[in-house]
């Protein structure tokens, strides 16, 4: 559970090797702060599962009917339910490997930029246009850089 609020439960499980940058005290804390972020929180319960490609593939295909990789998937609680907000974010390590790269990232700020993603489709932001998608990654970065910010300097 995160230390940042204790109104707010983030645990982050671990069912693959990770890279040795990622700080999973600093990934629970960012989940807080974007919760926050987004003016949500008290009482949510989030769940960070951190798999490798064939566990997502399989829940992509088993709840998407998509029989590929993806990097990231969420599961809202019960979107019904206000009384228990919150959901698990599923995050393939492997895909945050291969994309951060890519976008100039390593693995562990892939990974992170990814769990902000998941929080905001959780707060039920969507990214099916192309302009909803770059707006919806312009709030992850702005969250992200607000959290870097308020961090102590290492």
């Amino acid at each position: 559970m995160s230390e940042t609020d204790p109104l707010i439960e983030v645990v982050v499980h671990v069912n693959h090797p990770l890279p040795g940058d990622l700080d999973v005290e600093r990934l629970e804390g960012l989940v807080v702060f974007a919760l926050q972020s987004e003016e949500r929180g008290r009482g949510w319960s989030i769940s960070v599962v951190l798999v490798g490609d064939p566990e997502l593939q399989e829940l992509h295909r088993r709840f998407m009917d998509i029989d590929e990789p993806t990097d990231c998937m969420t599961f809202p609680r019960d979107p019904d339910n206000d009384d228990e907000p919150g959901g698990d974010i599923v995050i393939s390590v492997d895909r945050a490997a291969e994309q951060g790269p890519e976008a100039g990232l390593t693995t562990a700020n892939e990974i992170a930029f990814l769990a902000v993603h998941g929080v905001l489709h959780l707060c039920d932001w969507d990214d099916q246009t192309v302009d909803d998608r770059g707006a919806m990654h312009a709030r992850q970065r702005e969250i992200i850089d607000q959290f870097s910010r308020l961090e102590p300097a290492r």
